[in-house]
């Protein structure tokens, strides 16, 4: 009679069947490719948005330094041609009660040099 078939035998006898570890193996390692293909494209479009931030940023602090040179620019204009003072008025330190007092005691004092000046030496 003759004897059944040994199933490992048969197994390598045809040359697609793998082993359960070989299949796992093959899964796991498609896995795994699929695993690092997908973090090299977050890692990739993190590195592009960081980028993009970093050329955000440049352009933002060269707007702000080219405003500053202009306001400077402008500050170094202005002092290289100075504009006449506009004529002011004083500003009164006293008012005008004191202004008064002011001018009675200097009649007082000129009414006092000349009756000085006619004394007779």
């Amino acid at each position: 009679m003759p004897q059944p078939a040994d199933p490992r035998r048969q197994r390598q006898a045809t040359p697609d069947s793998f082993s359960d570890s070989i299949v796992d193996m093959k899964a796991r390692a498609g896995r795994f490719h699929e695993e690092s293909k997908r973090l090299e494209a977050e890692r990739v479009e993190q590195e592009q948005r960081q980028r993009d931030r970093q050329a955000r940023h440049e352009a933002q602090a060269r707007k702000i330094d080219d405003e500053m040179r202009a306001h400077l620019f402008m500050r170094v204009m202005q002092a290289q041609n100075p504009e006449p003072p506009a004529e002011v008025p004083p500003v009164s330190y006293s008012t005008e009660r004191q202004d008064e007092q002011l001018e009675a005691e200097q009649r007082r004092g000129k009414e006092m040099l000349a009756k000085y000046a006619q004394k007779p030496r």
